[in-house]
This record gives C-alpha cells, sequence and structure tokens, in this order.
C-alpha cells in the first residue's frame, strides 16, 4: 500500500460524493444501536477496498463466512471472487455462547490485535462487531485495545474499522475512544412519515478529499445496495 493507493472510497457513487475518499492509513469507529447500517457501512467500504486493490482481512462476530458473502452478494457487493483468491480473508470470532468475565474478553481483544500483526499482508482490517467483547472488558483493556490499534496505524500503516454499539461504553469511555480515531461515523434509526431509515453523521473525518456533507440519509435497496436519499428527506 505504501505509495500506491493513498485513498479508499466505497465505490457507492453517492456516499463518495458525499463523504470524500478515506486518506490512508486511518482508524475509523462506526457506532450506532442494533439495525442502524454499521455492518453495510462496514462492508460497502470493504467491497470498494478490494476493487481499489487493497487486501481486506474482515473479523466478524456477527455472522458466519457463507453468510457474510451471501448477504454482500445481495445488496450487489459480490466479493466472491476476491475471497477466492485470497485477497479478502474472513475470520469468524464465535462470541455469542460464550460464558463471558473479565479475563476472557482481554483475551479475545489481545487475540485480535495479535492476529492484525500477524496478519500484515492485508492492508485493511474491519472489525464487526466489538461490542461483545467490550461489554465485559475492563476499561484499562479496551483503551490498552484501541491504543495498540492508533499503533498499527501509525506505525505499520494498516487502516482499520470498528463497528460498536454505544451503550457498551460509558460515555468517557466513548470520548476517548472518538479522540483516538481518525474517522468517526455515527448511524441512526430515523421515522420519516410512514418510513424508517438509516441516518448516517460523520463527526470527523480527517484527511477526506473534499467532503461535501457530513449527514445523510439513506435505506437499502437489494436492487442498488445503499441508496443516499435527497438531503431535503434526510432533513424532514
Amino acid at each position: 500500500m505504501r505509495g500506491r493507493k493513498r485513498f479508499i472510497k466505497s465505490l457507492n457513487g453517492e456516499l463518495d460524493r458525499k463523504i470524500g475518499a478515506l486518506r490512508t492509513p486511518f482508524l475509523c469507529l462506526i457506532e450506532g444501536p442494533n439495525d442502524s447500517g454499521k455492518s453495510i457501512i462496514s462492508q460497502q467500504y470493504t467491497y470498494g477496498a478490494l476493487n481499489q486493490g487493497f487486501k481486506v482481512l474482515y473479523i466478524t462476530t456477527e455472522t458466519g463466512t457463507k453468510a457474510l458473502i451471501n448477504s454482500m452478494e445481495q445488496i450487489t457487493l459480490d466479493v466472491k471472487y476476491f475471497f477466492l483468491i485470497g485477497q479478502l480473508q474472513i475470520f469468524e470470532l464465535h462470541v455469542r455462547n460464550l460464558e463471558w468475565d473479565k479475563e476472557l474478553a482481554s483475551k479475545f481483544l489481545d487475540m485480535i490485535i495479535k492476529a492484525i500483526r500477524r496478519l500484515n499482508r492485508f492492508d485493511v482490517y474491519i472489525i464487526d462487531s466489538l461490542t461483545y467483547l467490550v461489554t465485559y472488558a475492563d476499561e484499562k483493556d479496551i483503551l490498552n485495545f484501541f491504543t495498540e490499534a492508533r499503533n498499527i496505524v501509525d506505525d505499520l500503516e494498516k487502516s482499520i474499522f470498528i463497528t460498536i454499539h454505544p451503550y457498551a461504553f460509558e460515555q468517557d469511555m466513548l470520548i476517548r475512544m472518538r479522540s483516538i480515531c481518525d474517522v468517526h461515523f455515527i448511524l441512526s434509526i430515523k421515522e420519516i412519515g410512514d418510513k424508517i431509515v438509516k441516518l448516517l453523521q460523520v463527526p470527523k473525518l480527517k484527511g477526506a478529499v473534499k467532503p461535501s456533507s457530513i449527514t445523510l440519509s439513506f435505506d437499502v435497496d437489494p436492487a442498488f445496495g445503499i441508496k443516499v436519499l435527497p438531503f431535503s428527506q434526510a432533513k424532514a
């Protein structure tokens, strides 16, 4: 990646027009409640990165490999080819049925950092989602995780996306995590008339290329993927 590809686009025309390309390397925090679109935004940038020649490691606690690839294909993000040639690798972390405690959470957080450092042939790392791990973790372990992620971005020039549910964190912790990141997306769900849409706010966008908007509303159409709504609707 050094000296070659310095920006990542989502390859969704409207998203890229409103947000701009993301200057690599970066640490991106994507936060929002259930069903607000965190995974979809992560998958859109995964698709964009792969098509621009980046190697991507996708670490998921939300689904399995086959289900992830199929769900992406259903919203026009076909990554099967990249998976087959090894440009995309998917790690499944089965966390839902474990008996969680602070020690186990600490081990998982440490394992993710070590995996990223060991598998350093990749350019972009997606962690979707971190919520299960941090819900049971000590504050010091969470801060250490984000500090290590920050060091990987700065020292190894890697780009990392992390999705979280904000309810899993104390407000002071959220503020500290946001300050460590270069890019910050906040997702929410909004009711407009009789329609429910997703709202994306971008309060922090370090190194972006001419962003023209920091708030947008979108829906997910199976035929077209992410569909950004007119700004007038986003403010309705």
